[in-house]
């Protein structure tokens, strides 16, 4: 009888492990295709952070896009796209152009490539072609009065706005978490680490307590 016992309880101790085996196959996998898909989702979506596209689009809304090379070709680039591109202008930057371009009445400068860069989602409503045949992309905010100072190369533009019937895909203000996290990354750290802490004394709590 004893022998039976034994006999019977030993593939319980492999179910058991089956079990818990799959539990774990099965929680990895899921991991695996959450960061597959939080990665597609984020590398399609532009966070808009000022106004100067209004009213096409506001200060943290999500806009859909696409990327530079893998889905779309920089020679397809036209006047009328709304593009997200290596700016160097910005003034708290720091960069300074190495050339200055006079064109159609208005001032630009022509970057190095080494400077500092930010993204900046604006319209392109022009381009412009120097003696050797080098094309540079005028870009502009909608809602912005002058044009971006800085010629464009077609290398800085890293992605453009999806559109159906010129109308941009703009999921309105979802994007505002993003931005909360990049203008308050030491709270957020810091709420980070309390949440950890607390979680860690209730294990410790637990443990001590059985």
């Amino acid at each position: 009888m004893d022998n039976k016992d034994n006999n019977h309880k030993k593939p319980n101790k492999n179910t058991e492990t089956n079990k818990k085996n799959k539990k774990i196959s099965r929680s990895i996998l899921e991991f695996v295709i959450f960061v597959v898909l939080f990665f597609l989702i984020w590398t399609h979506v532009n966070v808009v952070v000022s106004n100067s596209m209004y009213p096409i689009m506001e200060r943290g809304d999500f806009v859909l896009v696409e990327n530079a090379g893998f889905e779309f070709d920089l020679n397809n680039v036209k006047t009328g796209d709304v593009v997200i591109y290596d700016a160097h202008w910005v003034p708290e930057l720091g960069n300074y152009p190495n050339q200055l371009i006079v064109y159609e009445n208005y001032k630009y400068g022509i970057y190095p490539d080494n400077g500092n860069i930010r993204p900046v989602i604006h319209r392109i409503i022009g381009n412009y072609t120097d003696k050797n045949g080098n094309i540079y992309y005028i870009i502009k905010g909608d809602n912005n009065q002058d044009r971006d100072p800085e010629l464009v190369k077609p290398e800085q533009i890293k992605k453009r706005a999806l559109s159906w019937n010129d109308n941009l895909f703009v999921i309105p203000k979802v994007g505002y978490l993003s931005i909360f996290v990049k203008e308050n990354v030491l709270l957020v750290i810091f709420i980070i680490g309390l949440l950890f802490i607390y979680e860690y004394r209730k294990s410790i709590f637990k443990m001590f307590s059985k």
